[in-house]
């Protein structure tokens, strides 16, 4: 028959001995201080465990039907936080050992002194209180990161929306400087990603690329329209104009810091691979690789498009400028990638 004693402001043990006397006696020591409950054995008690939450059990070892190694282990598998103390006639290490390595806070000998029984209690509901505060304090912070992770990940996103927002303001700049050098830059986008991609490129540093390769000619709203849309070879000064472009386009997006990854695209996509390139004669792997790919498709592209000056060139005509110019003018490795036919040039 349970037993249990009704003051909702202590601390919860149950008791669990299928013999009445130390069950009892147990009972009396604590009820001053604790909201005791008796059980007269374990399926009882694991019962009253599945209706009411308990702080502490204190459970005999030698009990019919089910033992109290058995229920321990039943209980740690149901009740993982509730701490367990169990009683035994028998002084034995192999039981102590037992009982810890299955999650006991303790055991007690019987008979036992009223002070060792308030003492292991004491104990074993200050380990049970200290692991509730680990607990709480573990799911704030939990709290806590999944909120920051939350914050991070908005941030990310209005920083992305930013950015689009801010890479087709600047298309569209182009676009009322020079038509052609708007539609231009599309296509070198779009083929500048499909090459770091067949590349082995990883999939943001793509997108980087593709972003980068859209705004690559930026600069050219700081040149004049006459030299822009010139029918014919521009002089020596015009050129000399022309060639500025990377520089001018630095100036423009090196103030916003979420294009700062467009830069090295904007400055060195025309350095060629043998050091004769400009603004800054750079050469071999010394340009960056996003660079080293724009340039190999903003030459496809211009290659391809009729111009003030010339017509527009057949695709075997620029896969024999850029067989030509491998190694010189472009990176070999990235025309290689063109030569192989699995991305289309139109």
């Amino acid at each position: 028959m349970r037993k249990v004693d009704s003051v909702d402001t202590k601390e919860k043990i149950l008791v669990i001995d299928d013999e009445l006397a130390p069950r009892e006696s147990i009972r009396m020591v604590l009820k001053d201080q604790y909201n005791v409950s008796t059980a007269e054995g374990a399926h009882e008690g694991l019962k009253m465990m599945s209706e009411h939450p308990f702080d502490l059990v204190v459970m005999d070892i030698r009990m019919p039907k089910m033992d109290g190694i058995t229920a321990l282990q039943e209980i740690k598998k149901r009740h993982a936080d509730t701490e367990v103390i169990l009683l035994t006639a028998y002084a034995s290490l192999d039981t102590a050992r037992d009982a810890i390595r299955c999650g006991a806070f303790d055991y007690l000998i019987k008979p036992f002194d009223k002070d060792d029984i308030l003492l292991v209690i004491k104990k074993g509901l200050e380990k049970r209180r200290a692991n509730k505060d680990l607990k709480m304090e573990r799911e704030i912070l939990l709290d806590r990161a999944s909120y920051l992770e939350n914050q991070v990940s908005e941030a990310r996103n209005n920083l992305l929306t930013y950015y689009e927002s801010t890479v087709q303001a600047l298309i569209l700049t182009i676009d009322a400087k020079d038509h052609y050098t708007f539609r231009h830059s599309g296509r070198v986008a779009k083929l500048s990603a499909a090459v770091a991609e067949e590349m082995g490129v990883a999939q943001e540093a793509v997108r980087e690329i593709q972003h980068a390769a859209s705004i690559h000619d930026i600069g050219k709203v700081g040149i004049v329209e006459s030299i822009l849309n010139k029918k014919g070879h521009l002089t020596s000064d015009e050129y000399a104009e022309i060639q500025k472009h990377p520089t001018i386009g630095v100036r423009i997006v090196q103030s916003i810091p979420f294009l700062e990854e467009a830069i090295p695209v904007i400055q060195y996509h025309h350095e060629r691979y043998d050091g004769n390139g400009y603004p800054h004669g750079m050469n071999g792997e010394d340009i960056p690789l996003s660079a080293r790919i724009v340039a190999v498709a903003d030459a496809i592209d211009a290659m391809m498009r009729d111009r003030p000056y010339r017509q527009a060139l057949s695709t075997e005509r620029v896969l024999q400028e850029l067989r030509e110019n491998s190694g010189t003018q472009f990176d070999a490795s990235i025309v290689d990638v063109i030569l192989a036919g699995k991305i289309s040039l139109a």
